[in-house]
């Protein structure tokens, strides 16, 4: 059987499926198990298939009954990087790049504004460390700490550290700001995002059945983190440093009531992102 041949059967095999991109995910299922990227793949099309058919077929019945395509390859790029990923991990999200985006424009403006001093930012709840590292690529004179309560999500992100040849990440472990606190790290810069799901919304089962509920769910309404966040911030920010956040597309006002609550005094910003949803929050400490 040739590769075009496998996936024109998988064409057929999967045309009811409800995943909307199913046709790219066989074929990058496809590619992975003939060991090339997607590109090369149409270049190979008409090549046979060199691995067993029953193998792919495992993890291809393993992805329509729900399996992140991402959890079977081990891969997800992110800002241009390619990251490994398991369970233990979220899956980097493109919504994601634009806070790495926005990041980087804050970082060339205090620096133009500073004299190119060093800095120093935080990542709290890193998981596989696509943001920390991404940034710490695009930044090599940056500094960066990067945390995770879960040693296992730890794991993951020193491995990526390796893998992507990053010089200026530091992992900690522990829950929120602890690990900082105890390793008297005070930052200019503070990047979260955290989990954010309120305990009860409902999500798709591809999310809910496989990706890690410790990085998804962040209380009752989704805010806990940002709470505890907003009242201990000067523990590990310096006073004319910057906050910078995801969060949902429809927790704006309940986050611009918080923000008001403990920054009556500071400066601070909503983003929406490139489907037009609110999705940053910037705060800056004066």
């Amino acid at each position: 059987m040739t590769v075009n041949e496998l996936i024109q059967k998988l064409e057929y095999y999967l045309k009811n499926s409800n995943n909307v991109n199913y046709l790219a995910d066989i074929k990058i299922l496809i590619a992975f198990f003939m060991k090339t990227s997607l590109a090369k793949l149409y270049a190979i099309q008409n090549d046979k298939i060199n691995f067993k058919i029953n193998d792919y077929w495992q993890q291809l019945t393993a992805y329509r009954n729900g399996k992140p395509i991402q959890y079977i390859t081990n891969y997800q790029n992110f800002y241009g990087y390619d990251f490994y990923v398991d369970y233990n991990v979220l899956i980097p999200r493109y919504e994601t790049e634009e806070l790495v985006d926005n990041i980087n424009i804050l970082i060339d403006e205090i620096s133009l504004n500073n004299g190119n001093k060093s800095l120093t930012l935080i990542d709290i709840g890193t998981g596989s460390g696509a943001i920390a590292i991404s940034l710490g690529l695009e930044n090599p004179d940056l500094t960066i700490y990067a945390s995770d309560i879960s040693s296992e999500a730890l794991k993951v992100a020193k491995r990526n550290i390796k893998q992507l040849n990053c010089k200026n990440v530091t992992l900690l472990e522990g829950d929120i700001l602890e690990p900082f606190i105890k390793n008297n790290v005070k930052a200019d810069i503070l990047v979260c995002n955290p989990p954010y799901i309120p305990k009860d919304q409902s999500i798709s089962h591809r999310v809910k059945n496989y990706e890690p509920h410790v990085a998804l769910f962040g209380d009752v309404d989704g805010l806990y983190f940002y709470r505890e966040i907003f009242q201990n911030w000067q523990k590990i920010v310096k006073k004319d440093g910057i906050l910078c956040f995801e969060h949902g597309y429809d927790q704006k006002k309940a986050l611009e009531k918080l923000v008001k609550e403990y920054f009556p005094q500071q400066e601070y910003y909503f983003k929406k992102d490139i489907n037009k949803k609110w999705r940053m929050l910037f705060i800056n400490i004066l």
